[in-house]
């Protein structure tokens, strides 16, 4: 081995270390522990897959699934979409102020869950929140946005859900339309004036110069915005005001929440077979995005 390979497996080996000891190591530890039965004490019991037939049974389980999945279905790609459309508003040659409402749109993204659920909670509260108290004022009954039922009629998400995925959206568009600043900012200006001087308007620039120039900062953000959806847990727990299961119903409750509730039980085995499923839903969907993103670039 020479010099210069030394010297990089030197520099790579301190964030190697710390990958395997808190992400690698933790995650093989829980994927074994799921095929256990252990409630901390003791020796673990070997039940096989019976946390898993446990799960196909359990009434909490079902919601906690769909909720997760209808969560990530609908903020990943509004959070992209709305970032990308907002960054291009700001990387227009005649917008002002771009480093002001950039700092702006980033705030969200670094102000602690906590001060941003006691926040919303507050504007979506149904009695004296002013979002309801600006509905009524305009002859339009509010719903109850922190504790209603299903939204739209048909059964596919409650209004507290709903509340919590436009909470989610808001937070995280910000941090997509830096990203995307920062990939359009590297766009070479000749590909404009060529499309200039030959009569393209601004869709057409849009559609077949920016959108596909910022292709791999798109993938990027839908695979990162993906995983965290699918692992949510902070902003509900922020919205609902508590991490106790009595306040997570069936409109609310998430996979990592019942993981939570399952630890505070005991069952680790039980709690480690849900983050098997987390770990699942997550590896398969980032592998379908990759294998997107390669086919679109062939």
């Amino acid at each position: 081995m020479g010099r210069e390979a030394r010297s990089a497996w030197l520099f790579i080996s301190v964030p190697l270390t710390v990958l395997m000891v808190f992400t690698l190591a933790p995650t093989v530890l829980g994927l074994g522990l799921s095929l256990f039965d252990w409630d901390g004490s003791g020796w673990p019991r070997f039940v096989g897959l019976a946390n898993y037939r446990g799960l196909a049974g359990d009434a909490s389980f079902g919601p906690a699934l769909k909720n997760t999945l209808v969560f990530a279905a609908l903020t990943v790609p509004a959070s992209v979409l709305i970032g990308f459309l907002l960054a291009c508003a700001v990387n227009a040659p005649w917008f002002r102020g771009r480093t002001t409402v950039r700092t702006m749109l980033f705030l969200p993204t670094v102000v602690s869950i906590v001060s941003i659920g006691f926040v919303w909670r507050w504007l979506l509260e149904n009695q004296g929140g002013l979002v309801p108290e600006v509905m009524r004022r305009w002859g339009v009954e509010p719903p109850d946005f922190l504790s209603g039922g299903d939204a739209g009629g048909l059964g596919v998400i409650s209004w507290p859900m709903l509340s919590i995925v436009m909470v989610q959206v808001w937070r995280s568009v910000g941090f997509c339309v830096v990203l995307y600043l920062a990939s359009m900012q590297q766009i070479n200006a000749s590909l404009y004036e060529a499309a200039e001087c030959d009569g393209a308007g601004r869709w057409t620039i849009l559609r077949r110069i920016t959108w596909p120039q910022v292709a791999p900062m798109t993938a990027f953000l839908f695979i990162t915005s993906a995983i965290g959806a699918l692992q949510v847990f902070d902003v509900v727990v922020a919205m609902t005001g508590s991490t106790n299961m009595s306040a997570q119903t069936d409109r609310t409750r998430v996979l990592n929440t019942m993981v939570l509730a399952e630890f505070r039980q005991s069952r680790l085995g039980y709690a480690s077979a849900i983050g098997a499923v987390i770990f699942g839903l997550t590896a398969l969907v980032t592998a379908a995005q990759l294998w997107a993103t390669r086919r679109g670039r062939a």
